[in-house]
């Protein structure tokens, strides 16, 4: 099955704070001292930063449930992994293909065409401070079985050739208008596709489908 390929397209850190508080030393002659003054302020501990859910669906982006933040609206999604993610990259491109990329790192890909829906890619959960998930919180280091009992199909794609197919498609839909380049006769599809290495989530992209030829 050919799809089209995600368009030339997270575990907070917890800091400790421990204060120690020294001894006094003897005296030759030691006094009793008694404070009449309000008492020192404890230490309390460090807050725990929240991490967002940042929801991928075929048409955008939903960060803790929000409203949906479209593909087609650029320059929103943009800014949106901005806020999530970390300061947007500089831009690399645009390719032969009109596309320009914003890379995180090789963590987070986000790829803009001249016109239409910009493509999403999640390469890895090395995103501190958000986590990016699909259906019922399936994500990246989610199993295959889990995946699957969430609603996503399997995708007859085996690349490493060991008879297992390595995609799964979540949220599938028709696209009208549009032929199926592996489905002969048959309309088109959109899904979020999530690759597979062995039974465990490993990418996410965003949008996908199995009529363009990129």
């Amino acid at each position: 099955m050919r799809t089209r390929a995600p368009r030339v397209l997270i575990v907070s850190a917890v800091a400790i704070l421990t204060v120690i508080a020294a001894g006094c030393a003897p005296t030759a002659a030691p006094q009793s001292t008694i404070s009449s003054g309000s008492a020192s302020p404890s230490s309390s501990p460090s807050e725990t930063p929240e991490t967002a859910d940042a929801r991928v669906t075929i048409d955008g982006l939903s960060i803790d449930e929000g409203p949906l933040i479209a593909y087609t609206d650029h320059d929103a999604v943009r800014a949106a992994l901005g806020e999530v993610v970390g300061p947007v990259p500089e831009a690399q491109g645009p390719d032969a293909y009109g596309f320009t990329s914003y890379d995180w790192d090789g963590a987070v890909r986000l790829n803009v065409p001249e016109s239409g829906p910009a493509a999403l890619w999640i390469g890895s959960d090395d995103t501190p401070g958000v986590v990016f998930t699909v259906a019922d919180g399936i994500g990246i280091g989610s199993s295959r079985a889990d995946a699957l009992a969430a609603g996503a199909e399997e995708l007859p794609m085996d690349d490493d050739g060991d008879g297992v197919n390595d995609y799964l498609a979540v949220g599938t839909r028709e696209v009208p208008g549009t032929m199926s380049l592996v489905r002969p006769g048959e309309v088109g599809v959109q899904y979020v596709m999530l690759a597979l290495d062995g039974d465990t989530v490993s990418k996410i992209f965003g949008l996908a489908d199995d009529f363009s030829d990129l």
